[in-house]
């Protein structure tokens, strides 16, 4: 049994369903101030801005807002601004910057560029008064308390409810909107149902030093956020990869003693990744956990994570989040690693 009772990181995960449950409290009225701004303003772009676990943050919201809202999204590379001096137009957008310690200069940077030109600017951020709340229109704070570990958790999952949350305001859609009432339950039946199958689970991966992530659509997203997670923690060659990118030649690099994770549990897009799975174990006859939420599709792998059969799509994002959070620190642990102070990464990363 890996000793956890150490573990900030380890407490924080668990604080996360009273975490969700007050962000979407707190932040609610402010949110739908937001929704109905960009309704009378009829704006139909939005922009998303942020690093690091922020942008996966992101990643999420950009599948929620093109497949909910029916608005064209991007994802802001702050450089433009900062490196190349460009005068991109955000004078009729949506910007959401995202940052849990919100000392970001070069997020800062953008923000006050879509202010100038009287875009519509929200800053997502857990620290009042910092940097990034200077800029913006509309200031939301994760409301999930002082996060202690530098792996960021509580923020994350509380960025991703806010980002769901304005989804569902704005498009008025019927799933996302029982999604929002259904969060904090979601979380904690991820605790109680993952923890044991998770410790199971990770003994597989104490000794190897590459692995692969792999998913499509949200899936892809919740990869992107989980091998980061494994990477600072836990120092392994961890990379995602879409599942129909992954297709287009990093597929050559496949070999047997590379495991791989993959995230099938998102009705609109498990084909894909199933047919891959399929694909690898014919070809190069590779080693597989797979996370979903199927009982058909967990016999796929050599190893399966089953989560509880409702949480498909944006439920599994936050589903997989504690499934992520929790095989790092666990990793990281039986690996002789401190999860909670990786090396060479800082609470707040200043990039301009």
């Amino acid at each position: 049994m890996i000793d956890t009772k150490e573990s900030i990181f380890w407490k924080e995960i668990f604080e996360q369903p009273a975490a969700v449950r007050n962000c979407l409290k707190e932040n609610e009225p402010l949110l739908r101030e937001i929704a109905q701004e960009v309704k009378r303003r009829n704006i139909k772009t939005v922009v998303f801005v942020g690093r690091g676990s922020s942008d996966h943050a992101n990643l999420v919201g950009r599948y929620l807002f093109e497949t909910k809202c029916n608005m064209v999204a991007s994802i802001c590379t702050p450089s433009v601004i900062t490196a190349y001096h460009s005068s991109v137009d955000y004078s009729n957008v949506l910007m959401i910057a995202v940052s849990q310690s919100g000392g970001a200069r070069d997020i800062y940077e953008v923000m006050k560029h879509c202010d100038e030109q009287g875009g519509l600017c929200v800053c997502v951020t857990n620290v009042e008064g910092s940097l990034m709340t200077q800029a913006g229109k509309y200031q939301v704070r994760n409301h999930c308390g002082p996060e202690r570990s530098i792996t960021a958790g509580k923020s994350y999952l509380t960025q991703v409810t806010i980002i769901t949350a304005l989804a569902a305001y704005i498009s008025e859609d019927l799933e996302l909107l029982s999604v929002l009432d259904e969060l904090g339950g979601i979380v904690e039946q991820s605790l109680a149902a993952l923890e044991p199958q998770v410790r199971d689970v990770v003994r597989f991966y104490r000794n190897t030093e590459h692995m692969l992530l792999l998913g499509r659509g949200l899936m892809d997203a919740l990869a992107n956020e989980v091998e980061l997670k494994i990477q600072e923690t836990s120092y392994l060659d961890a990379r995602s990869y879409g599942s129909a990118d992954y297709r287009h030649g990093p597929i050559a690099t496949a070999l047997r003693f590379v495991p791989c994770i993959f995230f099938i549990a998102d009705r609109h897009t498990n084909y894909c990744a199933v047919d891959l799975l399929k694909r690898l174990k014919e070809e190069a006859s590779i080693w597989c956990t797979v996370v979903t939420n199927d009982p058909e599709i967990a016999k796929l792998g050599d190893t399966s994570v089953l989560l509880p059969e409702a949480f498909d799509g944006i439920r599994a994002v936050f589903a997989g989040a504690v499934f992520g959070q929790m095989f790092s620190c666990l990793c990281s642990l039986s690996r002789g690693y401190n999860p909670d102070c990786p090396k060479g990464v800082s609470k707040q990363t200043v990039t301009v």
